[in-house]
């Protein structure tokens, strides 16, 4: 959903205030992307990336005009800054999560296949399911034949969402995803809940304790500013009901949360905090996980 805001390994990364400049000079609503000029500009530039793409072993990632539909446009020309980040998450999930070739994994907003592709070379075949609003990444992934010989599966969430799926039958808040209880070893979402109000939240928390085996794990990113407000050109001065949001015309586009919100919507899922890696974004530098833009929590299900 929406672009990946301070999800970053590189630390010359661009602010929002910048991307948000630029909207303006653009007329721009939602995601850059979608104004005419740029998607004309980056569908142009797909068969030089696709050359580079091949020359560096990337030939698997897909065109770079979907690359940025759910990862923003910021160093993704090329697919290395892209096949960096998913390598991080991948680690994120080998260290924390305790992954396993046999671990059956759900990814809650997938994009185009940023992780899926790592995940390719360390699962055993079909263990992946991956989901997403947004139908040409879902296909992207589905037409992927390094992800099609994996046996891969993805699947679209229906819910409905202006930017990327005006259309959705079903609202954030009431949504059941479609897999049985107790089907996964390891749910994670990378930017998802940033961009989500406490309602929607709490009933995705829900379905993943429901969808979770026992023992099994939750990793996802998030903004908490029990350690600060501010940071990298983000500042989430707007507070709402429990949670703090960065554009007043616009919630959705930066939300952030207290840690206690995500303590206990996953305890009432029946879910324990199990780690808490905090992300470079803030400008104080005091943050644990460096190699990772946004804070990171893992919750586990009781065996």
């Amino acid at each position: 959903m929406w672009e990946n805001f301070l999800f970053s390994v590189d630390r010359k990364e661009t602010t929002m205030s910048m991307r948000l400049l630029a909207r303006k000079m653009l007329f721009m609503r939602g995601a850059s992307w979608q104004h005419p000029v740029i998607r004309l500009g980056l569908t142009a530039l797909d068969p030089v990336d696709a050359i580079i793409r091949s020359a560096t072993g990337l030939r698997s990632l897909p065109r770079y005009s979907t690359r940025v539909r759910s990862n923003g446009l910021s160093n993704q020309f090329g697919g290395g800054k892209f096949a960096r980040q998913g390598r991080v998450i991948l680690h994120m999930l080998q260290r924390h999560c305790a992954l396993s070739p046999k671990s059956r994994v759900l990814e809650i907003g997938c994009g185009c296949g940023r992780t899926a592709v790592q995940l390719a070379s360390f699962l055993e075949a079909e263990k992946y399911v991956g989901m997403d609003i947004e139908m040409v990444s879902l296909e992207a992934c589905r037409d992927n034949p390094h992800l099609k010989r994996r046996g891969f599966k993805f699947d679209l969430i229906d819910i409905q969402n202006n930017e990327y799926n005006p259309k959705g039958r079903f609202r954030a808040d009431e949504y059941r995803f479609s897999y049985l209880d107790g089907s996964m070893d390891c749910v994670f979402l990378i930017s998802v809940f940033t961009h989500m109000l406490p309602e929607d939240v709490s009933n995705y928390v829900t379905e993943i304790g429901r969808m979770l085996d026992r023992g099994g794990m939750c990793l996802f990113s998030t903004f908490l500013i029990d350690h600060g407000r501010g940071g990298r050109g983000l500042n989430f001065a707007h507070d709402g009901n429990g949670f703090s949001y960065y554009d007043v015309r616009m919630p959705e586009i930066a939300v952030a949360y207290p840690q206690r919100f995500f303590e206990d919507s996953f305890g009432r899922a029946g879910l324990v905090l199990h780690e808490v890696k905090l992300g470079s974004w803030r400008d104080d530098g005091r943050g644990s996980y460096p190699e990772f833009g946004q804070d990171v929590l893992v919750f586990k299900k009781a065996a």
